[in-house]
């Protein structure tokens, strides 16, 4: 019984650090990639001004890390309360955003 608990604790473990992540996990570090990618790149009006009032700051956050935190925190609260359109709303903004950071786009803000 040892052995097959220790199996599937190895999988998950695996599964996990294989990017098998939930949904609004998935967004968090999407979004946190593409404000990363967009601060140091970004050059509309938008990243500029966020940029001007101390990058992370504007996420009410002082660096990447915590916003990734803060963020999966918030969005754990909501999934909590029942709230399941949150979860296909985070896999499609996290999709936009990879994609956006990949073709190197600083679009809005989000």
């Amino acid at each position: 019984m040892t052995r097959i608990l220790r199996l599937v604790a190895l999988a998950v473990t695996i599964l996990a650090l294989a990017g098998c992540a939930a949904p609004c996990d998935a967004y968090c570090d999407a979004s946190a990639n593409y404000i990363e990618f967009c601060l140091e790149n970004g050059s509309q009006g938008d990243w500029q001004a966020a940029n001007d009032r101390g990058g992370w700051t504007v996420w009410n956050v002082s660096e990447k890390a915590e916003y990734v935190e803060t963020c999966k925190v918030d969005f754990a609260s909501q999934l909590a309360a029942g709230n399941d359109v949150v979860e296909s709303n985070c896999t499609d903004l996290a999709n936009q955003y990879q994609e956006n950071a990949d073709r190197g786009f600083c679009v809005e803000l989000p």
